[in-house]
């Protein structure tokens, strides 16, 4: 079989998404750029239309030597994991990334979008310089911010915090929190699965043209009546009159699905 004609699986997709993701990041890719390749991938069938979407890019240093094989041949599809994203992306996400424009050296500040996968994992990766690990009790993702809660059982206090351009703001505190209630570990989020659902997100809630509107981390019933840590995600349409919105479990398998009619 003829490599670049082998079928492309939905992992596959999500992993060239997370690496235009890096892309954009490192500004490789203009974001018009981003948005066209992206939609590219996601709609692709065979290899032989995913490679060219990443044909011209810088593979991170970390990746240049991950080749996951494909039927026993080596393959160029890279494996994009979580923990090499975060470590590509930890330095963007905690105070802005330098790159070089085509004229000549010069700082420029890139904010990363903390409703893709590359903004997320960057969040997860300065949550955890933060405090020292990745749990938490909810968290909301919004294209410029983070709201998130934690919870200390030493003194029983919840924190809300906001994480704004690298830094984590605290602004309340309550104490009506039981210490049973169960908190969620955000680094257990699947963000390659991810990946490909949010570049898709428009697609799967009916809002051609639209964008996600924010991203809810939280502990609530699933679609199987058993409490569980999900992700939901709300997307707007284009004239954000309306939105629809779907839930999926850690490891990016869609539970419920509420398109905008």
């Amino acid at each position: 079989m003829v490599t670049n004609q082998l079928r492309a699986r939905d992992r596959d997709r999500a992993d060239i998404c997370g690496l235009l993701d890096t892309a954009l990041a490192e500004g490789q890719l203009t974001p018009g750029e981003h948005e066209q390749r992206t939609a590219a991938a996601m709609r692709a069938k065979s290899f032989g239309e995913l490679d060219p979407l990443i044909d011209d890019l810088q593979i991170p240093g970390e990746l240049a030597n991950a080749p996951v094989l494909r039927g026993q041949r080596p393959s160029r599809r890279w494996w994009i994991a979580v923990g090499v994203v975060a470590a590509a992306l930890a330095f963007g996400a905690l105070g802005g990334l330098t790159a070089r424009g085509g004229d000549g050296p010069g700082p420029r500040n890139v904010s990363l979008d903390t409703t893709t996968a590359a903004g997320i994992a960057g969040f997860v990766e300065a949550y955890r310089a933060e405090f020292g690990d990745t749990v938490a009790d909810e968290a909301s993702f919004h294209p410029d911010h983070v709201s998130v809660d934690r919870y200390d059982p030493g003194t029983r206090v919840r924190t809300s915090y906001t994480y704004r351009d690298g830094e984590f703001d605290d602004w309340t505190t309550s104490t009506s929190r039981g210490p049973e209630e169960p908190t969620l570990d955000l680094g257990k989020i699947d963000l390659t699965a991810l990946a490909g659902l949010l570049a898709g997100a428009p697609e799967t809630a009916n809002a051609p043209g639209g964008a996600i509107g924010h991203i809810s981390v939280e502990y609530e019933s699933s679609s199987h009546g058993d409490p569980a840590p999900l992700v939901e995600i709300f997307v707007d349409n284009e004239a954000k009159s309306d939105s629809g919105w779907f839930q999926v479990g850690f490891d990016g398998e869609p539970l419920v699905v509420h398109p905008i009619d």
